[in-house]
């Protein structure tokens, strides 16, 4: 879903067009809306993380920044092996000096910021589920300050959404869940 979609279905849900079906244009909704999609996607992301893989070559100086969308590393290999030498402090990777490999990193990724200046051609990051609950979460911010209209039903209706997306992410190892409930553990 662009902004520009997301948008447009936030505007029919609060009701902003005429009976010929034209948007009304409303400026007090427009200058909230980027940023009130942005707390959504970033909601949402936390909620089903974006998982992200890229590769990093590191400069051998023994520290360097991770990539600035890094929210959680989830796993670093080299050469396809997984590479448990590196460590992350803050949003730096730590590794001996001279290392001047190419290393895979596997991560939770934040999305970029929507600002007044994104385009609406801009394609929210979150998977196409995830975006179908953020124009729920939108129109119930935009009815807050409205004494008249309820606000409560957009929101619930975005919290049964974001409830029903799997919540489930990779964990490091080859992607897979493990039962712990009934595992076969000898004492």
């Amino acid at each position: 879903m662009t902004l520009g979609d997301g948008k447009d279905k936030v505007l029919k849900l609060l009701d902003e067009y005429s009976s010929g079906g034209v948007v009304t244009i409303d400026q007090d909704i427009n200058l909230r809306m980027s940023k009130f999609f942005d707390i959504a996607q970033k909601d949402v992301a936390a909620w089903q993380p974006i998982i992200r893989r890229c590769d990093v070559e590191l400069d051998g100086t023994g520290a360097q920044s991770l990539p600035a969308d890094v929210c959680e590393v989830l796993k670093i290999t080299r050469d396809g092996v997984r590479a448990p030498r590196y460590e992350i402090i803050g949003s730096k990777i730590i590794y001996n000096a001279g290392d001047e490999s190419t290393i895979t990193l596997d991560y939770t990724a934040i999305p970029a910021s929507i600002t007044n200046d994104t385009p609406d051609t801009y394609e929210l990051e979150v998977s196409e589920d995830a975006a179908n609950c953020i124009p729920f979460f939108v129109a119930a911010q935009q009815l807050i300050p409205d004494l008249v209209v309820d606000y409560g039903a957009f929101y619930n209706i975005y919290l049964q959404m974001r409830g029903l997306l799997p919540r489930t992410k990779r964990t490091g190892s080859d992607g897979g869940v493990r039962q712990a409930l009934y595992s076969r553990r000898t004492r």
